[in-house]
């Protein structure tokens, strides 16, 4: 009698671990995504591109592994008029609590932007479709990377911020289109 019992209790607990390894897991709706290292997300092209207009490169890191290191690497980034701008986002965050984005706003409308943000939750990936945002790159998590390619807004001073929830205040950097 107890093989048996042994052997049902065995082949209860392969059977929980098979489920869980392949996937069965279930995330909270209140966690941020998670990511495997070294991942790359591409997100849908939300604006007509020109296509003769000079590409301009940029990549921009999110790094520190607390609320009282996180950052963008670079508080300023440039662009010509009149360009199409590809920008790479690197997560370089190691700890998994640690989400960022990069999303391109009118300058002054961090504190509304993040407001809207934050409305959508994990499900609206914190980027609120309104005339303040010009681009955003989805959520990424530690490890992750995610390339987004927009038309550069008119000549002007704009900012970049992470809309993940607390973040905006210390995750932020001014964009300038000359």
């Amino acid at each position: 009698m107890k093989t048996k019992h042994f052997t049902s209790t065995f082949a209860v607990l392969t059977l929980c671990f098979m489920l869980v390894a392949c996937g069965g897991e279930q995330k909270s709706s209140q966690e941020a995504p998670s990511a495997s290292p070294e991942t790359t997300v591409t997100p849908e092209p939300t604006q007509t591109i020109d296509p003769d207009a000079p590409v301009v490169e940029l990549t921009l890191r999110a790094v520190g592994n607390t609320m009282a290191e996180i950052t963008f690497d670079q508080k300023e980034l440039r662009v010509p008029a009149g360009t199409t701008v590809k920008l790479t986002l690197i997560n370089e965050s190691k700890d998994e609590t640690m989400h960022h984005n990069f999303v391109l706003i009118v300058r002054g409308a961090a504190q509304k932007v993040a407001d809207e943000g934050m409305k959508l939750g994990q499900a609206g990936n914190y980027l609120p479709t309104m005339d303040e945002v010009f681009a955003g790159t989805p959520m990424l998590g530690p490890g992750q990377s995610a390339t987004i390619t927009f038309s550069a807004p008119a000549e002007g001073e704009y900012q970049y911020i992470c809309t993940y929830p607390g973040h905006f205040s210390v995750m932020n950097g001014r964009f300038f289109v000359d």
